[in-house]
């Protein structure tokens, strides 16, 4: 049985989340975004998919309202079953012009996509190296780095509009969403590293904290009036030294794979890619 629901209770919140960290233990990776978590903490508009029992879901579609995605997950005991089908054919009914990720592009999941008439558009690597000692960066004259104040939340949210213009989900931040997730567990405003020139924000590096020993490159950006000045290189460094310092030893981002020009910089920086994220499109005419 296929049901739709436009909100979830206590109890199917954690009934999702039980079923998600199930099909991660499977496959490496999970089948849900930070973005699609979120949603269904119930903090970002969504709706959702289930097929079987509510109390025991074979699987689902999270359809993450706030980036125009469909995120589908099956359980590992209930695939080749037409399952993933199914809840595919339905979302994508009621959601044609949404994208479908697939994490970690798993052969199952380019299948899918293929049998449902998905088209590959987009790709997301996750990049990592192993994190060693890092040096406090050399800071540009005239700047400063600063750790992050609930008084510097606008100027952080205008900074990553504008370096992320080009990005269909990072460049939408809104201050109430950089808000709720400066509220979530992870949140350390010493691990936000802030640069600045006569008191204005030129740059930032956001950096997140997962736990056994693993840091990410969260968030990066520059504003444009600051490229050129060496400042990217000088906040990745500060943010790595931060993480070290903090006691993790490995280091994770994601970036679009047709930025060559930031992928470059984080290769010349040791990062290697570990996996491929793919966004899926229906085809049209």
């Amino acid at each position: 049985m296929l049901v739709s629901l436009d909100a979830l209770t206590p109890s199917m919140q954690e009934i999702l989340r039980t079923l998600t960290s199930e099909i991660e233990a499977h496959d490496g990776v999970s089948p849900i975004n930070e973005s699609a978590a979120l949603g269904i903490q119930g903090l970002r508009e969504a709706d959702f998919f289930f097929y079987g029992k509510r109390s025991e879901p074979h699987g689902f579609v999270v359809v993450d309202e706030r980036d125009g995605t469909l995120l589908l997950g099956v359980h590992p005991d209930f695939r080749r079953q037409g399952v993933g089908t199914e809840l595919a054919e339905e979302a994508l009914r009621a959601h044609p012009d949404s994208s479908v990720w697939a994490f970690g592009t798993l052969p199952g999941a380019a299948a899918l996509a293929k049998r449902v008439g998905l088209t590959p558009v987009r790709e997301l690597l996750r990049m990592e190296k192993a994190l060693d000692a890092v040096d406090a960066p050399a800071v540009p004259e005239g700047f400063e780095l600063t750790s992050y104040t609930p008084a510097d939340a606008e100027a952080v949210v205008a900074v990553n509009a504008e370096a992320f213009a080009h990005h269909p989900e990072q460049g939408r931040l809104t201050v109430n969403e950089f808000l709720d997730l400066t509220r979530q567990p992870w949140f350390d405003p010493e691990g936000l590293i802030l640069a600045k020139r006569d008191g204005v924000l030129a740059g930032f590096h956001w950096t997140k904290r997962h736990g056994d020993g693993m840091g990410e490159v969260y968030v990066l950006a520059v504003a444009s009036a600051f490229e050129g000045k060496g400042l990217g290189r000088v906040l990745l460094e500060a943010g790595l030294a931060h993480l070290h310092r903090a006691g993790d030893d490995r280091v994770q981002l994601y970036v679009e794979g047709d930025q060559e020009r930031v992928v470059r910089m984080y290769t010349n920086s040791g990062f290697t890619v570990a996996q491929t994220d793919t966004s899926y499109r229906l085809q049209r005419g």
